[in-house]
């Protein structure tokens, strides 16, 4: 026990006795401490006995501090603040940033999930909200988030952009389905095989036809395919030998070195667009924010520079 209950039974004491002495008033106490005038008055008293001394006298009906009263009043006060501050340090060295970030699920759980325990490493002290959105047109600044991603120039009025990556697409299966149906040498041949497509609702994505058109290939045979809502499901179907699918380059690394996945031909479509980090560009982002984003850039960078089809 602290040597300090031998004087002052119950800590609560000195924090009504603080609000009486700097109020000079127990109504105005007691309205602040949301408790009833009487309260406070006993309060006062039961210190004033523990203590040994008188804290207040009336002076022509007026509430004073006696000179026990304004010393007390002076180091209790000091006290709090010291405390104050302590405990406010304290918070703030113990509090987590949060950054809300918001990309596709195939960027997710392709490309962030592997890294992001480097992330956590390197920053322990900052907390990510990570959301998978069904769009890039998503207002940031309206629902709140820090980070997103967006496919195309750069240039939109309502954020800020980072180059992030260029899309490159290639047509991509596992090693099982090439050994099962033959090597496939131009772009004609894919036509025969079983392609998987995807249709999001809310983003515009490269589609085969649109690959085929680019690449000169004609216009592919989508009877025997497989149709998701997304990218992600083709390429785990990709992986599962199911047929072929478009890969995104930067999303695609892993699974390339891994040898879950091959190019079922060598022939990469870049379609002069690029995929940009985006921040709102009516709000400052925190410093925890520019780290992540900044974390986001080199990794792609290091990826990028290390990795050869």
């Amino acid at each position: 026990m602290h040597r300090l209950r031998l004087s002052v039974p119950s800590a609560n004491y000195l924090f009504v006795f603080e609000a009486a002495a700097r109020r000079l008033s127990y109504t105005a106490a007691a309205k602040e401490l949301n408790v009833s005038q009487p309260a406070v008055s006993k309060t006062i008293k039961l210190l004033e006995s523990a203590l040994g001394f008188k804290l207040f006298t009336r002076e022509g009906g007026r509430l004073e501090l006696t000179f026990e009263g304004r010393r007390l009043y002076q180091e209790t006060q000091d006290a709090f603040d010291h405390l104050h501050l302590v405990i406010a340090s304290l918070r703030r060295r113990n509090a987590k940033e949060t950054v809300r970030v918001s990309f596709s699920a195939s960027f997710v759980q392709s490309w962030l999930l592997p890294r992001l325990d480097d992330f956590k490493q390197l920053h322990p002290d900052i907390s990510l909200r990570i959301e998978e959105s069904a769009r890039d047109d998503q207002d940031l600044e309206k629902e709140d988030l820090d980070i997103s991603a967006r496919l195309g120039s750069g240039a939109w009025p309502d954020v800020q952009s980072w180059h992030f990556a260029d899309e490159e697409v290639l047509p991509v299966c596992s090693p099982g389905y090439l050994k099962a149906h033959g090597p496939i040498e131009t772009v004609a041949q894919l036509s025969g095989k079983t392609l998987l497509h995807f249709e999001e609702r809310h983003r515009a994505r490269l589609t085969w036809a649109e690959w085929f058109k680019q690449c000169g290939g004609g216009r592919p045979d989508v009877s025997d395919g497989l149709v998701f809502t997304d990218n992600l499901a083709a390429m785990e179907a990709a992986i599962l030998g199911q047929g072929i699918g478009l890969g995104w380059k930067h999303l695609i690394r892993g699974h390339l070195k891994a040898g879950r996945l091959v190019p079922a031909l060598d022939v990469v479509y870049r379609s002069g667009k690029s995929i940009y980090l985006v921040t709102p560009a009516k709000r400052s982002t925190s410093p925890a924010a520019d780290l992540f984003r900044d974390w986001l850039l080199a990794q792609e960078r290091d990826a990028a520079d290390n990795f050869k089809l």
